[in-house]
């Protein structure tokens, strides 16, 4: 009778660790998360918080009675940003003790950045200042007036977002003494993040947005669903973004993390352990381990990173239903991408329809088989408009509307 038992307990546990687990740190507010590839560190409305394990502990290294929105290392040297108008706090010992240059002392610093030649700070209101000296000395690269809310170094660019207008992602190419900028489209006006990978640039606002010429022009990949008018219906607030292997993985406002397979074109929740209406407000890899820092309470909690790769695999091979995704971009032009799942071998038809219900194309007509599958709809010979896609499987039958804007 012991070995069924000792089975049991196994299968459970193993079970029980597939999932998002809390830490010890809960300072209040969480500001937003850096690792170094070692040590993970937190930046809070209490000061800099550590950890290189697992956050059992967590050290409070300081700076005292400082809200401090972000933090980073460079050589031997802990810098953070201080939103309490206090500009940058340095240590060289660890946290044990922290000095102020002058230069941004009057500045609310809300990020932090670094490439091979210069430290970068962001401030909320007075624009972007650099350092070529880990810190000790600032200058101002222009932007000034401007809310920055997060910068991203990338090879020879450094990129600033600010949440104004239409959101917009200033750039340089000559580490801040020239700007351009592109703007993302409606609905965006609450830019949060930037991140990078294999040639894109993506954007957390109202809606993720992404760039695949290095910033110029901008593209909504997810979260928005607009009506007949344009008007936005249903909207998801990214908040952070960060990645492993091929997999993205989002913070995203009032429904905790999200996880992406096939580069931001769909998404799935990845909130076992969580409660799925909080807020994440950063995301980070150290070690073998995802991070991410609520907003309120400040908790941080982690998860193995093989779940990442279990939590999609499973998804993408486990259909229980049929089902036909809502299109993305929407509204497009001229391309668009339909997403569809069948559970078994089933007669599929994928076509079109305008607004009379006269069909437009037939995209599928054929036997599948179960899985998931995707299409690819080009509407280059129609007119700007409303349009209908209708799946039928079987006894299975659903239709959304998209929208074709040119």
């Amino acid at each position: 009778m012991k070995y069924p038992t000792l089975i049991m307990v196994i299968f459970l546990s193993s079970t029980l660790n597939a999932q998002w687990i809390q830490s010890s740190l809960n300072p209040g507010l969480g500001r937003s998360l850096f690792s170094d590839g070692t040590t993970i560190y937190a930046a809070t409305n209490q000061g800099v918080y550590c950890t290189n394990d697992i956050g059992e502990p967590w050290f409070n290294i300081g700076p005292q009675n400082e809200d401090i929105f972000t933090v980073i290392t460079v050589a031997n040297k802990i810098i953070a940003g201080s939103g309490m108008g206090h500009g940058v706090f340095l240590s060289t010992d660890s946290g044990q003790n922290w000095y102020q240059p002058p230069t941004l002392s009057n500045h609310s610093i809300y990020t932090l950045a670094k490439n091979s030649s210069y430290i970068f700070a962001g401030s909320w209101g007075g624009g972007v200042f650099r350092s070529n000296d880990n810190g000790e000395s600032w200058e101002s690269v222009g932007l000034s007036g401007k809310g920055i809310m997060d910068l991203l170094a990338v090879e020879n660019r450094l990129y600033v977002a600010c949440p104004d207008g239409y959101s917009k992602i200033y750039y340089s190419s000559d580490n801040g003494n020239t700007w351009d900028y592109g703007s993302l489209g409606n609905p965006a006006s609450d830019l949060r993040k930037l991140f990078y990978s294999d040639g894109k640039l993506f954007a957390c606002d109202f809606g993720l947005w992404s760039s695949t010429d290095m910033g110029s022009n901008w593209h909504l990949d997810y979260g928005i669903t607009f009506d007949s008018t344009g008007y936005p219906i249903d909207v998801m607030l990214f908040r952070s973004l960060t990645k492993y292997n091929q997999y993205l993985i989002a913070s995203v406002a009032f429904e905790s993390i999200y996880i992406s397979s096939d580069n931001g074109a769909s998404w799935i929740p990845f909130n076992d352990g969580l409660i799925n209406d909080w807020t994440f407000v950063d995301l980070a890899i150290n070690g073998s381990y995802i991070w991410s820092i609520r907003d309120f309470f400040g908790n941080a909690y982690r998860r193995p990173l093989t779940d990442i790769v279990t939590s999609a695999g499973e998804n993408e091979n486990s259909v229980n239903d049929f089902i036909l995704l809502q299109n993305y971009p929407n509204p497009f032009n001229p391309k668009t991408i339909i997403k569809y799942a069948v559970p078994m071998f089933s007669n599929v038809s994928l076509k079109v329809y305008d607004i009379l219900r006269n069909e437009i194309a037939a995209i599928i007509n054929e036997e599948k088989s179960a899985g998931n599958y995707e299409v690819n709809f080009d509407g280059t010979d129609l007119s700007s408009g409303v349009y209908f896609y209708r799946l039928q499987a079987g006894t299975f039958t659903d239709t959304k509307k998209f929208i074709l804007m040119k």
